[in-house]
């Protein structure tokens, strides 16, 4: 008796056969869920970028030349003893805002003066990654 006469008398065996088919169309390494690791481009269409606490403001433009006002919260970023550094969790919500001052952006660059575990303050900066504008919105990447 051929396999397909088999199979075809066993319920369980066409079940099996069915899943094992939808199995092999899944792709083993899905794509990742967003996380900021690439370096931001917003700055390339944006215009009158600002920050103010972990929120990025700018006007971005959209694909009919128009510009739109967005924000965005900057994701992942505390102070460690007066220096930004991005936390294990890049999607977690920043804390810096709380411990620095004179907190600006310049392109894609956060610049600010954090305090340090002995009460002074250190000029530290970092990039903020994976922000981008989306015909006038600024998202995640």
């Amino acid at each position: 008796m051929s396999y397909l006469a088999k199979l075809s008398r066993s319920p369980r065996l066409m079940t099996l056969a069915a899943c094992g088919a939808i199995m092999a169309t899944i792709p083993i390494n899905p794509p990742a869920l967003a996380a900021p690791t690439d370096p931001s481009s917003y700055q390339n269409s944006c215009q009158n970028i600002g920050v103010s606490g972990a929120t990025l403001t700018a006007q971005c433009r959209r694909r009919n030349g128009t510009f739109n006002n967005t924000s965005i919260l900057i994701r992942g970023i505390y102070n460690d003893d007066g220096n930004l550094r991005y936390t294990s969790n890049a999607t977690a919500a920043s804390s810096y805002a709380a411990s620095c001052q004179n907190i600006r952006v310049s392109g894609a660059t956060l610049t600010a003066q954090c305090r340090r575990r002995n009460g002074t303050f250190n000029n530290t900066s970092i990039l903020i990654r994976g922000i981008y504008n989306d015909n006038g919105v600024l998202r995640y990447s």
